[in-house]
């Protein structure tokens, strides 16, 4: 995806902070950047995190958040973690995750038919959710204007298999907000994260992996509470 996927939740989060979007690089506006692995991508994002940040991170980027927060702990001052997870892998004691060979099988669908896998999984974004099909098609055709590059999805899909904060958890405030409906964030993580020590967990029952689009309000209420706290 890219920072089109915010555009709906801007107006309202502009209202309580200074709001600066960015696409990852291989990501929208950036896509003729390599994205790299997780160390490479912090780097080129360190640049550009002002002092007292709150990273707000979605999926992949909440891994890359967790990232930053490791980082640079003198200008990350909080984390909003939406359908992210310490660790996207299911293997040894971590059971909070996708199979190894699911994301595998993602990966071999993005070699032979990237833009039907990419709307696929967009597809799976939004399963089981009350969600108008125009809205999403529409906001889905604005993030496909600037599609990423396969390299970049293809190193995204590496971080994914090989990130790994279920050891290292961040020391700044975190909100973690999850969606029971989720097919790719179990539900089970909710009652993993407080025994790393988060604090701040919200787990939304009828929504799945994109909250900020299918229930914006109920989103925004959870975000006001973690600001308001710090």
């Amino acid at each position: 995806m890219n920072s089109h996927v915010w555009q709906p939740l801007l107006p309202t989060l502009a209202q309580h902070a200074q709001v600066t979007c960015i696409d990852l690089a291989g990501h929208g506006a950036n896509s003729h950047l390599p994205l790299g692995t997780l160390a490479e991508a912090v780097e080129q994002l360190a640049p550009l995190i002002p002092q007292d940040a709150i990273i707000m991170g979605w999926s992949l980027g909440g891994l890359i958040a967790q990232g930053l927060a490791h980082a640079l702990p003198d200008r990350v001052a909080a984390l909003v973690l939406i359908a992210s997870t310490p660790k996207f892998v299911a293997e040894g004691d971590w059971a909070h995750g996708v199979s190894p060979d699911l994301l595998a099988l993602f990966g071999r669908s993005l070699q032979t038919d990237y833009l039907g896998t990419v709307k696929r999984f967009f597809a799976l974004q939004f399963l089981s959710t009350k969600t108008d099909t125009r809205v999403v098609n529409a906001l889905r055709d604005r993030i496909m204007e600037h599609p990423a590059s396969i390299a970049a999805l293809e190193q995204g899909l590496t971080i994914l298999q090989t990130a790994d904060f279920s050891q290292t958890p961040v020391t700044q405030p975190a909100l973690w907000l999850l969606g029971r409906l989720d097919k790719l964030i179990p539900a089970s993580l909710a009652d993993a994260l407080p025994e790393m020590g988060y604090k701040h967990i919200a787990l939304l029952e009828s929504a799945a992996h994109v909250p900020f689009v299918t229930h914006p309000e109920l989103f925004m209420e959870h975000i006001e509470t973690f600001l308001d706290a710090l």
